[in-house]
């Protein structure tokens, strides 16, 4: 499929969906473009349609899949319709490119990756942080030896988002439409990252908890521990308790290795490396058209979409493979089982709990002025 058009369709019209089609858009002048879009909301659609020029719009996604003139589609709906969407458009032979999570349960990513295998389509994840220049620089780091063999990682995130933030989302959190809480929507991403610079889990250990969000069916707050295939430690803590809805200012990420260690915290990166001469090198990502810019969440979605077109187009696998998304769900999966099944430990405290912290401030001597240890 390497020459002639390359019509696209987006199923979901939600706040994701301009994203999406501001990547189709900037594949014009390769001969891609946006054919229909589809949204149980018919307002929503024609808003959507109307402001990328999409000459078709539908409430029945079944119909848009119908079109012979629709290779590859953008599924942007909710959680528990990842599944029945994406083994609809494989049977309709189109290539999927779809929203995080990738399903709600392991055996709904087996079911969508068979669906896609049996038809020879691709099926792709949004996994969008990964373009990120920084998130860039660091894979090929670590792909290129700076830290030397990986030895840790770790990752500490806090933000206030849950969602749209108009609202439009009430399946968010909720059992049996979504796939999970923080852990499924926003932990997901920084967990991704974490594999995807250190490698595949093993085993997981993990530990959940609702401590503001009461109206919700899963948690608000949750840390994992994870041994990876490679041997190497790595830990994830994670809450949307938070009071700042940024989720890049409230989270850091490291990975340490033998030879180095990588920090990205906000919109900052730092490398120290025992390799002599290692520099990070920039990162060149194609142009895009000027209002793309605004899009929600920067231009990872752009980037992303211009990625798995380009790659279906060549016959190669999507840049984000279902099977990545597949083995999210399994790490997410063990851990919502860990958090129900691990036994709360309880020490007996001695007669010297902890440095005595009990019996006064807790201040250390050499803060206050007073005789150090020992002395």
């Amino acid at each position: 499929m390497g020459g002639g058009g390359f019509g696209y369709g987006i199923i979901g019209c939600g706040w994701v969906a301009p994203a999406h089609a501001w990547g189709v858009r900037a594949l014009g002048p390769a001969g891609v473009r946006l054919v229909a879009v589809a949204d149980q909301d018919p307002d929503r659609a024609e808003r959507l349609a109307q402001d990328f020029d999409v000459p078709h719009v539908y409430a029945d996604y079944r119909d848009l899949l119908s079109r012979p003139d629709v290779h590859a589609v953008s599924i942007c709906l909710p959680d528990f319709l990842h599944c029945e969407a994406t083994v609809a458009a494989a049977a309709a032979s189109k290539h999927v490119l779809c929203e995080k999570p990738l399903a709600r349960s392991v055996s709904e990513a087996d079911e969508m990756m068979a669906a896609c295998e049996r038809r020879g389509v691709a099926l792709g994840l949004v996994m969008n942080h990964r373009y990120f220049p920084d998130n860039i620089r660091t894979k090929r780091a670590i792909r290129e030896g700076a830290l030397g063999r990986v030895l840790m990682g770790s990752v500490m995130h806090s933000s206030a988002l849950t969602g749209d933030p108009s609202g439009a989302s009430p399946w968010r959190g909720r059992r049996g439409l979504a796939a999970g809480g923080i852990l499924t929507t926003q932990a997901i991403h920084f967990l991704d990252l974490l594999l995807w610079f250190a490698g595949p889990a093993r085993a997981v250990k993990a530990w959940t908890d609702r401590l503001v969000r009461d109206g919700q069916d899963y948690e608000d707050t949750a840390v994992l521990a994870l041994q990876l295939r490679s041997g190497a430690l790595a830990t994830l803590a994670t809450t949307n308790g938070a009071p700042i809805t940024d989720d890049f200012t409230g989270t850091r990420l490291e990975i340490h290795g033998t030879e180095g260690y990588v920090v990205l915290e906000g919109d900052r990166l730092r490398l120290a490396s025992m390799r002599d001469g290692y520099a990070l090198q920039e990162v060149r990502q194609p142009p895009v058209p000027t209002g793309a810019a605004e899009v929600v969440f920067g231009l990872g979605h752009v980037y992303e979409v211009m990625d798995f077109v380009t790659a279906v187009r060549r016959g190669v696998p999507p840049p984000v493979p279902g099977g990545d998304g597949r083995h999210l769900m399994a790490v997410l999966t063990a851990a919502y089982a860990s958090a129900r099944g691990e036994r709360e430990v309880g020490l007996e405290d001695g007669p010297a709990a902890y440095s005595n912290l009990a019996a006064g401030s807790g201040d250390l001597l050499i803060q206050g002025g007073g005789r150090g240890p020992g002395e």
